[in-house]
């Protein structure tokens, strides 16, 4: 496990190296006036000061504290704009008068108590002390079965803080590394709701500056070894429970029979969800005499004794409400993969476009955006009733598939792709079909994974195929991970499997390991496609075999490059990463032949560019340059080209023609509001204005160093060594 105090350290130290080039907040001022407390004013860089004041920090507890509250806030103006949503009624006023304030406190108790309610008071008492703000987050989004996703939920904490997604490394050592950076310069309250395992907490627990409030329905001994003391609900205290009555009632006031109400509540065991359901029941009794008393004895007479008895038959009675066409709605949406849904993927399911607006006046569901589930009684109960689930499925697959491919071929109709292609392909929404890639990512996943245990595999590889679109486009390449592996099980397990469906799938499935630096599972899968690739094509066409072969030769090159990256970061020899560089431009030089060979336009506006940024590395400027010189590109990929040029020219000394390349590519993204090559292009710059001994020069490293340890992005580290190789009369 990574030290967390090094980590503070390291960003003490940031925050340090910083404020030499006048890149400084007020919270940075306070890290470094401690620093200077404790270590003095000597000179000295990152590495040095952060090694230093490990020491520091562990001969003195008292200091240490001290930093690790001051870090804590370096970063308080990124705060998480995530809102409680509390709702309108009174809540254990004993413990919100007295509410925790630091480390962990678990609230403990069976489904329906409130402990979730209760957590967002909590934190709405306490936010003041918090300045980055609040985040929650649902644990049962990220299990499947025994699996928990850590990373994920990492990913969505991060992204909860406003790094942006495209900023959050897809292998396991970065993000752990900028998941540490960002939580330890926050403070910060977050909810864990449906925590079932010590693991699950000590994601967070470490973070002491900071208040986690977390739910359970089991108090077992492994959690009460976290919390020993933790709150233990019932169900709510009697003034909030009347209240909560009171507001699911309608125009019914229970008010009016003040000593029949009481008696309802605790008949409800005073559980949050059982209250809800009985008010919704008396909502529907409004102009009656004395609509509690009446609903009693109905209770009484029908054996109704307690909060299960009052759930099941408000249950029942909402839903001889319901029309039929409603109650087997529910019993399908009830099983929608994931359990979000839209009005489209209702509708699809449920074969019926109106059906969903009877479900919301019933008040049977929950909106979040453009997106609906059933409420958690609800789905439960529905789970049980009859309906055609499989023909449900059927439509929802056949719909999403349709609008998935009709997305990949709205983006690039000519890209290679070896999935069955339906008869519907034209993206006819209104709205940007990456976009709906993106909304539609999760639900996507779910179905390629139930397609395949349906032995759907046609679909399967038809809505992994499609999600390619969104990945090439916008990164998602940890969530194609897991798409990719059921792709492959698909492609084995159908008898009707085409020819190239397995090599590209287990080629894709490389790819996507190798990008989350799982080398040896990606040499796996990209040399299984290459024994494939290397027989004669057999039930495809010859041009189409050969065009695999480009695409393969193409992410072997990436393979072994992100395999030099790594190297590079973990300071191997320069033998050994060359040989990494090497294997890389044998491999690009051959997807560049086998293109070539074909004329393949597309491939060869890429391909170039692939192999003469590798031979930049591996010190071959000349040769890179001769390189580009062969290829023509257009639009973003013209300007990608440009910045290889500049960085080809500036490894050979050429300083005009690399500014004028540099210029050329700037121009050229900036006016296509192209935002994902930001850091390179910045980078470049400063690179660049280096070489021109620009004095200007240092502030560009500056901002680069600042805005990356904002985001705790493990490129600063390359930015400091540049800081600190910078003349010292540069330095503030």
């Amino acid at each position: 496990m990574v030290d967390l105090l090094q980590v503070v350290v390291d960003e003490a130290a940031k925050a340090a190296a910083t404020s030499a080039v006048g890149a400084v907040s007020t919270a940075g001022r306070n890290v470094v006036s401690l620093l200077k407390e404790r270590l003095g004013t000597g000179d000295s860089g990152k590495d040095a000061l952060s090694s230093r004041a490990l020491a520091a920090a562990r001969a003195d507890k008292e200091w240490a504290d001290r930093l690790i509250e001051a870090v804590s806030e370096l970063h308080s103006e990124n705060a998480s704009t995530a809102t409680a949503g509390i709702e309108n009624f009174r809540n254990h006023l004993a413990i919100l008068a007295d509410p925790p304030r630091t480390g962990l406190k678990l609230i403990v108790g069976p489904g329906g108590s409130g402990k979730t309610e209760l957590a967002r008071q909590i934190a709405d008492r306490v936010q003041a002390d918090f300045p980055s703000g609040r985040v929650e987050v649902s644990l049962a989004r990220y299990r499947d079965g025994d699996e928990f996703d850590a990373a994920a939920v990492k990913r969505y904490v991060l992204e909860e803080f406003g790094i942006p997604r495209g900023e959050i490394p897809v292998d396991d050592e970065q993000l752990d590394r900028q998941f540490l950076s960002v939580l330890v310069t926050r403070s910060f309250v977050l909810i864990l709701d449906d925590v079932e395992l010590a693991a699950e907490l000590a994601l967070f627990t470490r973070f002491r500056t900071s208040l986690v409030l977390a739910t359970a329905s089991r108090y077992g001994r492994e959690l009460k070894a976290c919390d020993p003391q933790a709150i233990e609900l019932r169900g709510l205290d009697q003034e909030g429970a009347r209240q909560l009555l009171t507001d699911f009632c309608g125009k019914v006031r229970p008010s009016g029979e003040p000593v029949e109400s009481d008696l309802l509540i605790g008949l409800c065991d005073r559980m949050p969800l059982a209250l809800r359901e009985v008010g919704v029941t008396l909502a529907g009794r409004a102009g009656e005499t004395r609509p509690v008393a009446a609903l009693l004895d109905e209770y009484r007479a029908t054996g109704v004794v307690d909060a299960e008895g009052v759930i099941q038959d408000s249950l029942r009675r909402t839903f001889a409400r319901l029309s039929d066409a409603a109650v087997e709605a529910c019993a399908l949406l009830a099983e929608h993969p994931g359990g979000f849904f839209t009005r489209a993927t209702a509708a699809a399911m449920t074969g019926d476009p109106k059906v969903l607006d009877e479900l919301i006046a019933a008040q049977l569901t929950h909106q979040f955006g453009d997106w609906y589930s059933l409420t958690i009684l609800v789905g439960q109960y529905a789970r049980g009733l009859t309906a055609d689930r499989n023909a449900g499925f059927d439509r929802l697959l056949a719909h999403v598939r349709d609008t998935a491919v009709a997305a990949d071929f709205r983006e690039n109709p000519q890209r290679l792709r070896t999935y069955v292609v339906p008869s519907k392909r034209t993206w006819d929404l209104p709205v940007d079909h990456i976009d709906w890639l993106e909304w539609h990512r999760t639900l996507i996943g779910e179905l390629v994974k139930l397609a395949w245990l349906r032995h759907r595999h046609k679909e399967a590889l038809q809505l992994a195929g499609a999600f390619e679109a969104l990945v090439n486009k916008r990164g998602y390449w940890r969530e194609f991970v897991e798409i990719s592996d059921w792709a492959v099980k698909a492609v084995e397990a159908d008898k009707d499997a085409k020819p190239g469906q397995l090599p590209r799938a287990l080629m894709m499935r490389g790819k996507a390991r190798f990008l989350a630096r799982w080398f040896p599972a990606a040499r796996e899968d990209l040399d299984r496609a290459a024994e494939i690739l290397a027989g004669p094509a057999v039930g495809i066409a010859e041009r189409r075999w050969h065009t695999l072969r480009a695409s393969l030769a193409e992410f072997r090159g990436r393979f072994h490059e992100e395999h030099a990256d790594l190297l590079v970061h973990r300071r191997a020899g320069k033998a050994e990463i060359d040989r990494e560089l090497g294997e890389a431009a044998r491999q690009l030089r051959l997807a560049c032949a086998i293109s070539t060979e074909l004329e393949d336009g597309p491939a060869l506006a890429i391909h170039p560019r692939m192999l003469a940024n590798v031979l930049i590395k591996l010190g071959e400027p000349n040769e890179a340059i001769a390189v580009l010189g062969t290829m023509s590109a257009e639009g973003r990929n013209r300007a990608r080209v440009e910045m290889v040029y500049a960085n080809a020219y500036l490894a050979l000394g050429e300083l005009s023609e690399a500014r004028a390349r540099f210029a050329s590519a700037w121009n050229q993204l900036t006016s296509q509001r192209a935002t994902q090559y930001a850091w390179e292009l910045r980078e470049l710059q400063a690179r660049l204005m280096t070489a021109e001994r620009d004095p200007g020069a240092i502030d560009v490293w500056g901002r680069l160093a600042y805005d990356a340890t904002q985001i705790g992005h493990p490129r600063a580290d390359r930015y400091f060594t540049a800081l600190e190789s910078s003349p010292p009369d540069r330095r503030r």
